[in-house]
């Protein structure tokens, strides 16, 4: 059974500043992530794509929007539970960020899939419930970036 990873804006983000898709070294990077994608290996939630501010990212991002999944009924309906359990996720904030961490948890959950994000875990005494507090809470595997990427490339 293949494991399907479930990516977070934090790591696309990251991914990108860090291996930088027009560099030729940095190929063999993106490329595996394009055979995921092809391979129904590699998804992302559609609401993440309003996180990606980078021109580059946001191009790529177009170039392969089979990555990002639709909020389809079953994964509006687990949002909700997450959100339920963890209304803190959602951040009301005055600048335009979206607010994909519980879209992204409900795919993952739905999928069945690994989540992949540079998130660190917030605190339980301040309800700053991250993706990672949430992934431990309902049992849905997460790493970070660099896990992902030695895991694929081995």
């Amino acid at each position: 059974m293949k494991t399907i990873y479930v990516i977070d804006a934090c790591a696309l983000i990251n991914a990108a500043q860090n291996y930088n898709m027009a560099k030729k070294s940095f190929a063999h990077i993106w490329e595996a992530l394009d055979t995921m994608i092809q391979n129904g290996e590699l998804i992302s939630s559609s609401e993440v794509i309003d996180e990606l501010k980078d021109d580059d990212l946001k191009e790529w991002a177009k170039g392969h929007k089979e990555c990002f999944t639709p909020l389809t009924k079953e994964v509006q309906e687990k949002t909700a539970e997450v959100l339920a359990q963890f209304p803190t996720m959602i951040k009301i904030r005055s600048s335009g960020n979206s607010n994909a961490d519980p879209f992204l948890v409900a795919t993952a959950a739905v999928q069945g899939g690994t989540i992949v994000t540079d998130e660190k875990l917030g605190d339980h005494k301040t309800k700053d419930y991250k993706i990672p507090n949430v992934c431990q809470a309902l049992d849905i595997p997460y790493m970070n970036l660099h896990t992902f990427l030695d895991q694929i490339l081995e």
